[in-house]
């Protein structure tokens, strides 16, 4: 998704969409069929993904669809740095590509208004899609790309590099585990290196939820979210600001009124999501697990753990924790890859999609996806709670 569109988006919905739960099983999916692939849209979102794509050896990327020729250029250059062939370039629409018998599947990286009318179209041709965090704006839209993924068999996928931080994937293996107890709540917020700093004015603040990373904490493919509010809630939350001293910025915390989704699951669990933190909230609430044996929070990285503090509550640094927990994907498909890389991984995560066909993935994604629309409306009605769609069969 283009950062104008982001903001664009920000300004008209007040709200981000959260993203695909993924199933870290995908990450090291074996070697299968090469698929044929085609970018609809390269814009800055794009081209990260294209760039890992022609590096993966079980894809093969043969078209482009982009009115932009500086975005074209940049693409073609890429294709050179790879050493591979370059692509057809479809520079009118997108159709003409997906009238094509040669391509498997496309990655949608175009604006987020025009997700739902290129996905259905893709589809409905035979392809395998793999999209941004919107997949369409109203509840109809969702229920019509669930239907057509389950009559056509072809898989939809979110796209979501950001949940795949070494840290967040550490914390759930914690909680799968136990080490927390029973999971209570999950806050997630603006990673702090989003915040616009003082002297920046124009810096997009892009609160990133790491919502495919609360949704596999929370085991959401058996734990569904029943029902969604927004609410004004005071607490505390960093600002970043500049330093002179230091030569950088620091985070510091304050607390007041952060405008939040609250989510709350079949199980009784709450998740909160923070909103929109835009120039008129530069404020990050963080990531933050709470368990009836402990807790974590990532703007500090501290620990509390019950059983190891049972009287004195200390928080413990949570570096030792991250580093026993952590589990570095292996990424054997790719010619080069940089570890930890969120693109690399989302994008393997598609390809394992793809190959194993026995699930769709098409139901996490619609269930993320929602969460916009639903807040919209919780936020039009005054901050009433609203009901939660489920969008396993039958359709609603």
């Amino acid at each position: 998704m283009h950062i104008q569109s982001r903001r664009h988006f920000l300004k008209n919905a007040a709200i981000l969409s959260p993203v695909l739960t993924f199933f870290p099983s995908y990450l090291t999916a074996g070697k299968g069929s090469k698929f044929r692939i085609a970018f609809i849209g390269t814009g800055m979102w794009g081209q990260q993904y294209l760039k890992q794509a022609l590096q993966h050896k079980d894809l093969d990327v043969r078209a482009i669809s982009e009115t932009n020729s500086a975005a074209i250029s940049q693409s073609l250059d890429l294709f050179n740095q790879a050493g591979r062939q370059h692509p057809d370039i479809y520079r009118d629409n997108y159709e003409t590509l997906l009238s094509r018998q040669d391509i498997d599947a496309v990655i949608i990286a175009a604006p987020w208004h025009q997700h739902y009318s290129i996905a259905k179209a893709a589809m409905l041709a035979g392809k395998h899609v793999a999209c941004g965090s919107v997949m369409g704006t109203t509840l109809e839209e969702h229920q019509d790309i669930v239907r057509i993924s389950e009559q056509t068999r072809c898989q939809y996928f979110t796209l979501d590099e950001h949940s795949y931080r070494s840290d967040l994937m550490a914390i759930t293996n914690m909680a799968q585990e136990g080490v927390f107890g029973e999971l209570q709540s999950v806050h997630a917020g603006a990673s702090p290196h989003v915040l616009p700093v003082e002297q920046d004015k124009e810096a997009l603040s892009y609160p990133v939820y790491s919502a495919a990373a609360v949704a596999r904490l929370l085991n959401l493919k058996e734990n569904t979210y029943v029902s969604l509010q927004v609410v004004q809630l005071k607490q505390q939350y960093a600002i970043s600001k500049p330093c002179p001293k230091k030569g950088h910025t620091r985070l510091f915390f304050t607390s007041g009124d952060v405008s939040s989704i609250c989510l709350t699951t079949q199980q009784g669990q709450k998740v909160w999501l923070q909103m929109d933190a835009g120039k008129t909230q530069p404020v990050s609430t963080g990531f933050h697990v709470n368990g009836s044996n402990g807790s974590w929070v990532d703007l500090f990285n501290r620990i509390y753990l019950e059983e190891n503090n049972p009287v004195n509550q200390v928080w413990e640094p949570g570096k030792p924790y991250i580093n026993q927990y952590a589990q570095q994907a292996d990424l054997p498909r790719y010619r080069q890859v940089e570890k930890g890389d969120g693109y690399a991984m989302a994008l393997q995560e598609f390809v394992g999609v793809m190959q194993q066909r026995n699930e769709l993935s098409v139901y996490a994604a619609a269930t993320n996806s929602i969460i916009t629309p639903m807040a919209v409306l919780s936020a039009q009605r005054n901050g009433a709670t609203v009901q939660f769609p489920q969008f396993r069969n039958p359709i609603i």
